[in-house]
């Protein structure tokens, strides 16, 4: 029994020496693809990684790697003076690693925003800001799922097409930060959630009755507008999820301002809709 109880040891030792040499080579090789994606898309710009204001939330271990939450926020030191002007999210060992760019306003205030992306191997996830005075700052976390690029659509080509480009709006009572103070502005912040039905087809993923690949089908834009002014202006592609989703805070001085969404798609289908917000008082009433 003794023989059996150390033999049982040693093969968890080894099961775990392994996994740790595994990770360690995994991360290496993130390393390596980091590099050349950082020069592809950002040539030889400085990128900061020790900003204490820079955060992002992402599970560990995702349970639907095709359906992987992330959540990024930002409060600059300088909020007079400073915003952030773009956002751009890479997912390094995806297809396509560039989920998304975004374009900022200034109305975006203190960065408050959530989506949802496909992870196809164990990868690091990288979001990327960039400040109105051109500075670029970093936060990564690594994920470990797999297949979300090439997952089975949730639902059959039909049912989806016919859904397309409908979409949804709801409106939360932010919550303050812990530790943070209630500012002047922080009484003018609105948070929504933006939802769009679109299967978002990757082009890697197979019809589960004719055999076959589904051709590609996705986001490639959205626009978000604020009293018609831009307040978020995204470039996507197959790395963002079914039923593309953006949960964001922004400013607004008025009582019910007015909100337009406009998504197009690789068909160059154009989806629209309008919405005058509710008053911060009536939210959640």
């Amino acid at each position: 029994m003794k023989i059996l109880g150390t033999l049982a040891t040693l093969v968890t030792l080894l099961s775990l020496n392994i996994a740790l040499i595994s990770d360690l080579r995994a991360n290496e090789t993130n390393q390596e693809i980091w590099t050349d994606l950082k020069t592809e898309l950002f040539e030889k710009r400085k990128i900061n990684t020790k900003a204490a204001w820079l955060k992002m939330e992402a599970p560990y271990r995702a349970h639907d790697a095709a359906l992987v939450p992330i959540t990024i926020k930002a409060r600059l030191p300088k909020e007079e003076t400073s915003y952030l002007k773009a956002l751009t999210i890479v997912i390094d060992n995806n297809p396509v690693p560039v989920a998304a760019k975004m374009n900022l306003s200034p109305k975006i205030g203190p960065l408050h925003l959530e989506t949802r992306i496909r992870v196809n191997q164990y990868t690091h996830v990288r979001a990327i800001v960039e400040t109105n005075s051109g500075e670029l700052y970093m936060i990564s976390k690594y994920v470990k799922a797999a297949g979300g690029c090439s997952a089975p659509a949730m639902k059959d080509i039909d049912a989806k097409m016919a859904s397309l480009g409908k979409m949804k709006l709801r409106q939360f009572s932010p919550k303050a930060e812990s530790g943070q103070k209630q500012s002047k502005a922080s009484k003018n912040t609105r948070e929504i959630q933006l939802m769009v039905r679109h299967p978002n087809y990757s082009g890697m993923q197979m019809n589960q009755v004719t055999g076959y690949y589904i051709p590609a089908h996705f986001v490639s834009g959205m626009e978000i507008k604020l009293d018609d002014d831009p307040l978020i202006e995204l470039e996507g592609a197959i790395s963002l999820s079914e039923d593309p989703m953006l949960r964001f805070r922004f400013l607004s001085d008025k009582s019910e301002p007015n909100l337009e969404f406009v998504v197009k798609d690789t068909k160059n289908k154009i989806f629209k809709k309008q919405w005058q917000l509710k008053s911060l008082e009536r939210v959640g009433s």
